[in-house]
């Protein structure tokens, strides 16, 4: 084989490496801050299906469960301090400052029993500076009478819960799924999955659909 040809084989072998080195890069590089994956996939709690995304409605609410709870105690401040209900709307300052805030419970809740364990799942609204702040509260009722608020997870600012609802799932490893219909400030209709596991939120698997 002449000088020529030798050469020959040496570029197409560099062209061949150097195509299959950037096809693995294109493979392995992660997608930027602004770019969006052309395939993804959400990531569903086992046992969890689509008729847990149903929207629902404030209709699924048990009256009962508002009344004792519009007298609860939560600790929603920043400052750890509880804040006592009365009428289910309360007024603190965090310590150090002079911004008064106030908490008002919403008018969703709904109750769900786990074992031997009896949860109580509604809403508050945190207004402070201007903002308000709506969370998903998970309290536990003890003894058939006090409520014990023991996780928290925002579901957004400015938005408006419309609806609750709790569903067993096949994992026995979660206590049940709490699915929350809300809007946003455009009016837009969302869904927020919340996984209960060992009596609280596990904000690792939350969803937002």
């Amino acid at each position: 084989m002449n000088k020529k040809g030798i050469i020959a084989i040496i570029v197409i072998i560099i062209l061949a490496a150097a195509g299959y080195a950037l096809s693995r890069n294109s493979v392995k590089a992660p997608a930027s801050s602004g770019e969006v994956a052309s395939s993804t996939v959400t990531e569903i709690p086992a046992g969890v299906t689509k008729d847990d995304y149903a929207p629902v409605t404030k209709d699924s609410t048990d009256t009962t469960l508002l009344g004792k709870l519009k007298k609860a105690s939560v600790g929603v401040s920043e400052d750890g301090t509880r804040v006592a209900l009365v009428n289910g709307t309360a007024t603190f300052t965090v310590a150090g400052s002079s911004v008064k805030s106030t908490v008002t419970l919403g008018d969703v809740a709904i109750e769900k029993t786990s074992g031997s364990r009896n949860d109580i799942v509604t809403t508050v609204a945190v207004a402070n500076s201007g903002s308000i702040n709506t969370y998903v509260v998970l309290f536990e009722d003890k003894n058939g009478g006090t409520l014990a608020d023991k996780s928290f997870s925002l579901v957004g600012e400015g938005v408006k819960v419309t609806g609750i609802r709790a569903d067993q799932v096949s994992d026995s490893t979660i206590d049940y799924i709490v699915s929350v219909s809300y809007t946003d400030k455009s009016a837009k209709a969302h869904t927020k999955i919340l996984v209960v596991e060992a009596g609280i939120f596990n904000s690792a698997k939350e969803i937002n659909l």
